[in-house]
């Protein structure tokens, strides 16, 4: 199998609280289907799309500012603080 590190698609890192005393950051499809699976309820509509938009991210059809948009507005509605910046 190929290495494909070098085409790995990322977005504008975001940082969310993931303890009360520990933030995470992520940048590419793969920590933000991690976030979403740990931090988000499947039956949230907010969860299915951004789930949906980083599948979508992840083979290119979708865009780095979309996802990372879907990706905030799931963590949002699930109650997780998201640090802009």
């Amino acid at each position: 199998m190929a290495d494909h590190a070098s085409g790995l698609r990322t977005i504008r890192p975001v940082a969310y609280q993931e303890t009360d005393n520990r933030f995470r950051i992520v940048n590419d499809a793969n920590g933000m289907g991690r976030a979403l699976m740990e931090h988000c309820d499947p039956a949230d509509p907010a969860y299915q799309q951004a789930a949906g938009s980083c599948i979508a991210f992840a083979g290119g059809r979708v865009t780095p500012q979309q996802a990372r948009a879907e990706f905030i507005q799931a963590l949002t509605s699930a109650g997780v603080f998201v640090r802009e910046g």
